[in-house]
């Protein structure tokens, strides 16, 4: 089938966005799928040296702005103006495609022009319904009032958003990555929404269940530190278990928010305790997995969890909010969901109570067993099938 992809981001050998941008297009391509990826000349350096050629890469970038966008916005202007340059280049070139899919940047906000093409389109995965918890307001400093104007936005507000309105209710098939995005888009009048996890794994990331690590417990911690993802929260957590157990914490990845945790840990007196790596290669996140004895996922704000999906691939279990994207995901065992409390200050003792369980049952091995049985289901060519068979659906119908 001739499949053109929109990726806003495509990036080989990059995490979240960019590579989910690069992974879905080879994951098409490998399983028989004529593919054109529409991205930017950004990536195109990283995209040659992989000697992709059996994908047609495409790079537009839309024409320069005569006035700067508002501060904090330039980003997203850009990619409006994308938006239409691909449409633009698409539509002077006529009619090509069984189905047009577009998979990043995954936003129920931002929309797609591709609906206009005489292609099908499928959007997503997407995500942006969800909401970060308003007790849980001190989590994001002075970024609250932002929080709250991004919550009005996925409310009666985001009827008023033209470009999400006419891709939600013309694309044929939205896949929605949580279920207060899938909400969200039906609100909006999408009528085929369908859930499907946004990220996935290269099957050379799969490792085997495992046995417990021995010697002190490491907690791993990897994302950027940013407000909605909770690193204070974190380490607040650790700390609290650090009064019942000798433990390690490390904490991979930057953010604005990294000169905070340190001023965190050195406040609570884990100095000793926690390393704070800043960013690393994916390929240390790798070994990170293979040698930690479980994974902490903080978030009060995401879609899902690369994250999360790459600790499960690794057989290493996990304890995480049941909020959001990972509430939705049934991983069993592999997991402990804490639910979150009325009064923040009582969070943290519930997360380092999960920690605990991990740490000291004797369930760990079954738990790292289906860590990566789950995590199996997400590799990239099984969810380049499931999309195939959507594919099929939707060009069957016409």
């Amino acid at each position: 089938m001739r499949v053109l992809v929109s990726a806003f981001q495509c990036g080989p050998g990059m995490g979240s966005e960019p590579g989910n941008g690069w992974y879905w297009p080879t994951a098409l391509a490998d399983s028989g799928h004529e593919v054109t990826v529409l991205t930017r000349h950004e990536y195109r350096e990283r995209i040659l040296a992989e000697g992709r050629t059996d994908i047609d890469f495409h790079f537009v970038d839309p024409p320069p702005r005569l006035v700067n966008a508002p501060a904090g916005a330039s980003v997203y202007d850009l990619y409006r103006r994308w938006q239409d340059s691909i449409y633009e280049h698409e539509k002077a070139l006529g009619p090509k495609y069984d189905v047009t899919h577009h998979v990043a940047w995954g936003s129920l906000h931002l929309g797609s022009r591709l609906w206009r093409l005489p292609a099908p389109l499928v959007y997503g995965p997407i995500g942006g319904g969800q909401t970060a918890p308003g007790n849980y307001w001190r989590y994001f400093g002075r970024r609250w009032p932002l929080e709250l104007a991004r919550n009005v936005t996925v409310g009666p507000v985001l009827q008023l958003n033209g470009r999400a309105r006419e891709t939600l209710r013309n694309a044929a098939v939205i896949l929605a990555t949580n279920t207060a995005t899938e909400a969200a888009c039906r609100r909006m009048g999408a009528t085929d929404v369908r859930y499907f996890l946004a990220e996935g794994l290269p099957s050379g990331w799969l490792g085997e269940p495992r046995q417990r690590p021995t010697g002190v417990p490491t907690v791993l911690w990897v994302g950027r530190m940013l407000h909605r993802k909770a690193p204070v929260l974190a380490v607040e957590a650790f700390a609290e278990l650090r009064r019942s157990m000798p433990a390690k914490l490390v904490m991979a990845g930057d953010g604005p928010l990294l000169e905070q945790v340190r001023a965190t840990v050195e406040r609570l007196g884990l100095s000793a305790d926690v390393e704070l790596m800043g960013k690393v290669p994916w390929s240390t996140v790798n070994q990170l997995c293979e040698s930690a004895s479980v994974f902490l996922f903080s978030s009060l704000r995401d879609s899902s969890g690369s994250q999360f999906l790459e600790a499960m691939g690794k057989g290493l279990p996990a304890v995480a909010l049941d909020l959001h994207g990972i509430g939705d995901v049934k991983v069993g065992i592999a997991a402990e969901k804490v639910e979150l409390t009325q009064r923040p200050a009582e969070l943290p003792v519930h997360i380092a109570d999960a920690l605990r369980t991990i740490l000291t049952g004797d369930d760990w091995e079954v738990r790292s067993a289906a860590g990566v049985k789950w995590a199996a289901q997400h590799v990239w060519p099984a969810k380049a099938a499931a999309a195939t068979q959507i594919y099929e659906e939707i060009t069957s119908r016409r």
